[in-house]
């Protein structure tokens, strides 16, 4: 997949007129930052946001308790930090650590501005899709906190799972990320994490030498309570 195809990819870019992503592309600055490393830090001056190209970041905060609580994590195709750079101090009210090697395009906040300010369109499909992002989080946070684990677990194996359906055994699911983040980003103890999905398999889901697989898609949607809108698969 191309530049111009990942962008398009993207809430915010997806019906982009083609002389804009032209500008965009020009205008932005490819990074690539080594797994651990800071994209930025809270209180960072907001003046840029990004589209990740390749690989996974965390945005997350610290407690005063020194714990850390990952607000979400993006991947290849996403955007993020958009809505920071209008806040009214312009600075970033969260960190951006990438979780392993990654690579963004960098968006200027003045070329942002500029192309809010003269076209119209771009700025209602630019509040369009920080709407949905704010409905996603919302969403996130009641499942955070009216579902159990293994039905956390279960919603997050079924947002993740290959597209295509496997002809003998049924869903394959590719864990994106390391267990121990998974496990903070769903609010479950890390120890506790592999117990909880033991306790799906009544609900069709197997694990196998390292591999998991959704046997019965209807069943596991059925016990994670999931509307159409949760069920990419």
């Amino acid at each position: 997949m191309n530049l111009k195809q990942i962008i398009k990819k993207t809430s915010l870019f997806q019906n982009i007129d083609m002389d804009i992503l032209e500008q965009l592309i020009s205008q932005g600055h490819q990074k690539i930052y080594a797994k651990g490393r800071d994209l930025f830090v809270m209180g960072d001056q907001a003046d840029a946001f990004f589209i990740i190209l390749e690989g996974w970041v965390k945005l997350y905060r610290s407690t005063r308790e020194g714990e850390e609580m990952i607000i979400h994590v993006f991947g290849p195709g996403e955007e993020f930090a958009e809505a920071a750079i209008f806040n009214d101090s312009r600075i970033y009210p969260a960190n951006a650590q990438a979780i392993e090697n990654v690579t963004v395009l960098e968006i200027p906040r003045s070329f942002f501005i500029q192309q809010i300010e003269e076209d119209s369109r771009f700025a209602l499909r630019m509040l369009g899709a920080i709407a949905m992002r704010q409905h996603y989080l919302v969403q996130q946070l009641e499942q955070v906190t009216t579902r159990s684990a293994p039905q956390r677990i279960g919603a997050f194996l079924i947002r993740f799972c290959r597209r295509e359906k496997q002809a003998t055994e049924g869903w394959l699911v590719d864990l994106p990320y390391d267990k121990s983040i998974i496990s903070t980003r769903l609010n479950i103890k890390p120890e506790t994490f592999s117990r909880a999905l033991a306790k799906l398999e009544p609900y069709g889901v197997k694990v196998n030498d390292g591999h998991i697989i959704i046997e019965d898609m209807g069943k596991l949607i059925e016990f994670c309570d999931l509307s159409s809108q949760e069920t990419p698969c």
